[in-house]
């Protein structure tokens, strides 16, 4: 069976596995991300920590088959002008590859839409990028429909 939690405290071992693992498969679309590759365990263990005591506006959402971690959804709630009213950010959407091509990926969008409404957003939003054409062709066969839109990002060295 295909469920999804929030995480807590002892997730941290597990989050950190899958983000390292989805890492490794977005940072081959042309170095677009920076620094991931280099994140050490207690950057991560930090960031988690942070988001875990940032549940207002983080949330970290684990799916299971059978009880066994298999995905994640990193989330984040911002108040949208554009809306009225609160709108959710999926930032971060990963399936192990072995569970892939069972349903898995609507059934989470779908547990993420739910949640959303939860929490009386009146909008979910995220990004794909250009060179990952699956993703693009599976959120259009959900209902989501793509605007053209520049992503933006600057870094800052910030500790």
């Amino acid at each position: 069976m295909f469920t999804y939690r929030l995480c807590n405290k002892t997730d941290l071992e597990c989050w950190t596995a899958m983000n390292r693992a989805f890492m490794a498969e977005e940072i081959q679309d042309d170095g677009l991300w920076n620094n991931t590759g280099q994140t050490s365990d207690e950057q991560f263990a930090k960031t988690f920590e942070e988001a875990l005591g940032s549940d207002e506006l983080i949330s970290l959402m684990l799916f299971e088959e059978d009880g066994v971690p298999v995905g994640f959804a990193n989330l984040m709630t911002i108040y949208s002008v554009w809306t009225h009213g609160k709108a959710l950010i999926l930032d971060d959407l990963y399936l192990y590859p072995d569970v892939r091509g069972k349903g898995y990926g609507r059934q989470a969008l779908n547990f993420i839409e739910e949640f959303a409404i939860a929490r009386g957003c009146k909008r979910l939003q995220f990004q794909s990028e250009v060179t990952n054409p699956n993703a693009m062709e599976f959120y259009i066969s959900q209902g989501y429909s793509p605007a053209d839109m520049k992503f933006y990002v600057k870094y800052f060295n910030v500790k």
